[in-house]
């Protein structure tokens, strides 16, 4: 859509205004001309947060955007005029104080200055010391402008901010001097650093200061969220136009504005903020943070037929020693015997004649499966006239009838036609719910909800407005993709997806996992991977910035690909790679499909732990790693959960924002995370033959001389703030557990967390075979505890979430440990907080000291386990 700015001005108070130093709920302007484009517009500000402003302007033709992409009650707290004068068009407020230390913890006071004279701007203060400064404020004369039928926004540019967010945005991890398209796109064989958009859409961008040296004082972090799904550009500097000179800023395709604006101490804190308006991560059972596979390439085999072969997967994981949690598989299930399409929600029975079977085959071995689905039919589906007749799909209005498209139907870039169902319609989720409680009643135990982006090429198209519940700005009849967004229809795929889930098995917690997805979409589904990924070094080494900046848009289950969806095979080395970098991630699945045409059954080249034998003691080990530290990820999901902490972070979140050397390009280019803010720092290899290369140690404060022990590389320690050139050898990646880090492990193969309950019994009444009856999996009856103590005598403190994994509203056991270092001896006390769950391994815990660390553990029993020295101590 071509942008026509047009400027909106004029504004003026209404007839009865409040006074100054009156505490108010919310302050309206509204349009001065009775005529012409800007009549009866209105501008209001309010408070939803102690911390957060929010802005609505709308008028005649531009509705507030009708979405539920925010969980905050609408219940607007009080603030205080503390100046208003009508002649010069000026206000000024106060941000509320009451609670905002909870959020956001500077204590800081802050202001609006707002003017209306000849256009609105407002502009943002926060008082440091004596000093008045601004944080960020509209771009003089041209704050606000209308476009055909949108909104557009201009503010002014701090040059030296990092800005972070905006969900699934291609590499490097700093946004700034870049434009971005906000809609979700097929985006199969993208670009790591280059190709926009890819799945997401997510208009919430995040502005932080760098600081330049140590101990400065910085003013705060914003972020700006527009909870519109219409589609619209975020340009961040990229724009340039005298006499503003650069600045940044928002086009909405369509409707209202609907601004909100959170302001924090730090990054940590705005999206913590984020999370109290839009919703918490959803919590991910156990089971799916182990190693996830995918059978495309067998599931899509007619000879020997794919269930034969995809009934091998527990024997091959058996026999090369591979622990395996899931079984993604595709659609090829799907597959019509006759034509080759694929028609959602059909059996192909010739591939599959016992597929209740297989499933039932998998859960006996401790495999879960998870079936691909897709929210679109071919002309030629057997569903389809029932979808056209009960106006399930997108119409064109100019002809009225179904709106009727090129859809991928069977092999790689195959194509036919069909229509999107729209999931707005009320007969499109009956449709899809009966088809997900079909794949239920099969034993699947959750939904693969993919090729969801609903990329319709018209705004104009139009769809129905029957919402399952309520929604902001509700439309009566029909109304126009543009406005509605095309991924409020991704949003309701998994809303029915997650209540047909949830309606069938209440006492579990459900699996969603989606490839595209708007704000509001995980409130439904707890996991997503950054999309049809291109095997490359640098798609390998762009997918590290991606997965950062999805986790602080609240996307915190996730991965990519492992070793490339589409594209050549990996290489042995590319592949060890990609693997020791997606064990650190919240999502590890190896998931590809590279068909070899001289293979009838197409399973030659899919990428698989064992298809390299040179290499396979590497992956192995690899994947033994992630399986021993998943009591770890199952906590970091835990405080995902409930405290909104991405599992994989940015350097410098949190207590390391201060550190000025995080923001220098070097880093910002780099690829290190955190796994567990300041727990474990990933410094991975991800350049051909690096066998070498050089790491910065995070501080966490100007006097940080915190130690970070080498998890590899014996008596390794190394001081924060230092920088030292570490061995990357092919067998391992870069691993530093951090000063008073407390890290729980278990064994290096899957477990099950009950003798019986729903995590031993599967929802088809399958009991998982243990080990010691020639299953695949074993009790969780042991737990380690990492600890890493300095001999300055420091105590520290640290505790974990267990539950067991699988339920809805799980019972959970809180521990605590606290521990000091001393030149001889380590003491050490756990103790319960909470003691809800009863663990298979009951009150003993082993407790693990860095490699070559000498020193007793006071009162507790020495012993040694699986080649590595363990104290045994009893929880009070």
């Amino acid at each position: 859509m071509p942008i026509v700015e047009r400027e909106l001005d004029g504004f003026t108070l209404p007839t009865s205004s409040p006074k100054s130093g009156s505490l108010i709920k919310s302050f309206e302007l509204r349009t001065a001309s009775e005529k012409g484009r800007f009549k009866n517009f209105v501008y209001t500000l309010s408070f939803p947060l102690p911390n957060v402003y929010r802005i609505l302007l709308i008028g005649p033709d531009r509705p507030r955007p009708p979405h539920d992409n925010v969980v905050l009650a609408d219940k607007p707290l009080e603030f205080k005029l503390t100046s208003l004068d009508q002649a010069k068009c000026s206000a000024t407020f106060d941000f509320p104080t009451s609670g905002s230390d909870e959020l956001d913890g500077s204590g800081r006071k802050r202001e609006l200055e707002l003017t209306w004279k000849e256009h609105i701007r407002l502009y943002v203060y926060e008082h440091i010391g004596k000093e008045k400064v601004r944080i960020l404020g509209d771009l003089p004369n041209r704050s606000y402008a209308l476009t055909e039928k949108g909104i557009m926004r201009h503010w002014w540019i701090e040059a030296d901010n990092l800005h972070l967010g905006l969900g699934e945005k291609a590499a490097p991890l700093d946004l700034s001097n870049r434009s971005f398209t906000n809609h979700g796109s097929d985006s199969a064989a993208y670009d790591a650093y280059n190709t926009d958009p890819l799945y997401k859409h997510t208009p919430y961008l995040i502005s932080t200061p760098k600081p330049t040296k140590e101990g400065e004082e910085l003013v705060s972090t914003y972020a700006i969220y527009h909870p519109t799904n219409s589609g619209g550009i975020w340009d961040v500097r990229r724009l340039h136009d005298d006499p503003w000179g650069f600045f940044k800023a928002y086009t909405q395709d369509y409707g209202g504005l609907e601004e909100w604006v959170l302001v924090g101490k730090g990054v940590k804190e705005v999206v913590r903020t984020f999370a109290e308006i839009v919703g918490k991560p959803r919590l991910v059972g156990r089971d799916w943070l182990g190693y996830l596979a995918s059978g495309m390439g067998l599931g899509e085999s007619d000879h020997p037929i794919a269930q034969e072969l995809l009934s091998t997967w527990p024997d091959l994981c058996k026999k090369h020693d591979i622990p395996c949690s899931a079984m993604h598989l595709s659609s090829g299930y799907t597959v019509d015997k006759t034509n080759g399409n694929r028609y959602v929600f059909t059996m192909n029975t010739k591939r599959y004649p016992d597929f209740k079977g297989m499933v039932a085959h998998f859960h006996k071995t401790g495999i879960k499966v998870v079936p691909n689905i897709k929210p679109y039919a071919l002309q030629t589906h057997p569903h389809y006239k029932r979808l056209e007749s009960a106006d399930a799909l997108f119409r064109d209005p100019v002809i009225d009838e179904p709106v009727v498209t090129r859809i991928w139907s069977s092999g790689v870039g195959d194509n036919e036609k069909g229509s999107w169902v729209d999931m707005t319609s009320e007969e499109g989720r009956k449709w899809w719910a009966e088809g997900v409680k079909s794949l239920i009643d099969l034993g699947c135990d959750g939904m693969w909800d993919d090729n969801n982006e609903f990329y319709l090429h018209d705004d104009e198209f139009v769809s129905q407005t029957s919402f399952p519940h309520e929604i902001s700005s509700p439309i009566e009849g029909k109304a126009t993709v543009g406005l509605l967004g095309r991924m409020i229809n991704t949003e309701l795929m998994n809303y029915v997806s997650h209540s047909t889930l949830e309606k069938v098995h209440p006492d579990r917690r459900t699996y969603v996992l989606t490839r595209s997805g708007n704000v509001g979409t995980f409130k439904y589904a707890n996991s997503t991977w950054s999309g049809d990924n291109w095997t490359s070094w640098h798609n390998l080494r762009g997918s590290q910035a991606i997965q950062l900046n999805a986790g602080m848009s609240l996307m915190q289950s996730y991965g990519s690909d492992i070793g490339g969806f589409g594209g050549p095979l990996p290489s042995p080395e590319m592949f060890v790679r990609w693997v020791q970098l997606g064990v650190t991630h919240s999502r590890f699945c190896i998931h590809s499909f590279k068909p070899d045409k001289e293979d009838s059954s197409g399973a030659a080249q899919t990428n698989t732990p064992w298809m390299y034998p040179e290499v396979l003691p590497i992956i192995r080990e690899t994947i033994k790693w992630r399986y021993e530290y998943l009591p770890f990820f199952n906590h970091l999901m835990w405080l995902s959960h409930k405290e909104a902490l991405p599992s994989t972070a940015w350097l410098g979140y949190g207590p390391f924002a201060s550190d000025p050397v995080l923001y220098t390009p070097e880093i910002l280019e780099g690829f290190d995370a955190w796994l567990g803010i300041g727990s474990i720092l990933v410094c991975p290899a991800l350049f051909e033959g690096q066998l070498t290369r050089e790491v910065y140690f995070p501080k966490g404060g100007q006097d940080d001389e915190s130690l970070y022990f080498d998890l590899h590389a014996p008596y390794g320690r190394y001081r924060a703030g230092s920088r030292k050139t570490i061995a990357t050898p092919l067998e391992h990646f870069g691993l530093f557990a951090r000063e008073g880090a407390v890290i729980p492990v278990g064994k290096n193969y899957a477990t099950v967390t009950q003798q019986e309950g729903p995590s031993r019994t599967t929802p088809d009444g399958v009991d998982v075979q243990l080990e010691n009856e020639g299953g695949l999996v074993g009790l969780d009856d042991w737990r380690g505890i990492r600890i890493f103590p300095s001999t300055s005598g420091k105590t520290f403190e640290g505790q974990w979430v267990e539950d067991d994994g699988i339920s809805a509203k799980p019972s959970k056991t809180i521990i605590k440990i606290v521990y000091t270092g001393k030149e001889d001896e380590v003491e050490v006390k756990v103790s319960f907080v909470e003691n809800g769950f009863q663990t298979l391994w009951g009150k003993q815990l082993d407790v693990l000291l860095p490699v070559g660390d000498e020193r007793k553990i006071k009162g507790a029993k020495e012993g040694v386990k699986d080649g590595k020295k363990i104290w045994t101590v009893s929880i009070a």
